[in-house]
């Protein structure tokens, strides 16, 4: 991929983002030996915002291997949370790799991140009110819609709901993917105003696959 000698910087990270999006070497990373699927870029935010946040609940729609719920399980652990703090992940197919994890904060929930019986589960694991929210599961936009409405509710105030994988549909990759994640967010902060875009949050790495889905709540 060819750059001008004279690019901004904007233009510079969205041509490396796009470069290592297709590279798909992120792909390959893995976490106290489960693959994770995630930008490193992203996991140190997540490190940020769990160390600053301390939520008493983390939920995670979407498991694939286990590495992402094993890191904030871990993390948890590194910032001294309650004994009573739980990762919770959801995934309409648990894979085998994902079952083998016995970390005592991770629990595991098999079905539909939007069905009545799925939640239901969820809830039964809730130490608390007041957590944090990321979604990786289906990333159409609808789906993803639905999910930010529904989960909305288990966010503290000042936490976080995460949309994944906002990057898609051309925002800078994939751009034949179809409205995804980034359009369900657009939508949802127009409906709830109580959740806001964290850039800042993000910005200081120049790009995130979660670029404005980081989303606040601020009251």
């Amino acid at each position: 991929m060819a750059i001008p000698l004279f690019s901004s910087p904007a233009r510079i990270a969205s041509a490396f983002h796009k470069l290592y999006y297709r590279s798909q070497n992120w792909a390959r990373n893995t976490y106290l030996g489960y693959p994770i699927l995630q930008c490193p870029f992203d996991l140190q935010v997540y490190q940020q915002i769990i160390f600053a946040v301390r939520p008493r609940f983390i939920i995670q729609t979407g498991v694939a291997r286990g590495g992402s719920v094993l890191f904030m399980a871990t993390l948890l652990d590194l910032i001294g949370a309650d004994p009573g703090a739980v990762v919770i992940g959801i995934d309409i197919r648990l894979s085998r790799k994902a079952r083998e994890i016995t970390h005592p904060r991770v629990r595991l929930v098999k079905g539909g991140s939007t069905d009545a019986a799925t939640l239901s589960a969820v809830e039964s694991f809730l130490p608390a009110a007041g957590g944090m929210v990321s979604l990786d599961s289906d990333h159409s936009a609808g789906h993803v819609l639905d999910e930010l409405r529904l989960y909305r509710k288990y966010v503290a105030v000042g936490s976080y709901l995460v949309a994944e994988d906002t990057n898609v549909n051309g925002h800078p990759v994939l751009p034949d993917f179809g409205p995804g994640p980034f359009e369900a967010v657009d939508q949802f902060v127009r409906e709830d105003p109580r959740f806001v875009r964290d850039d800042e949050v993000w910005r200081q790495n120049l790009f995130s696959f979660h670029q404005h889905g980081w989303l606040k709540r601020t009251s």
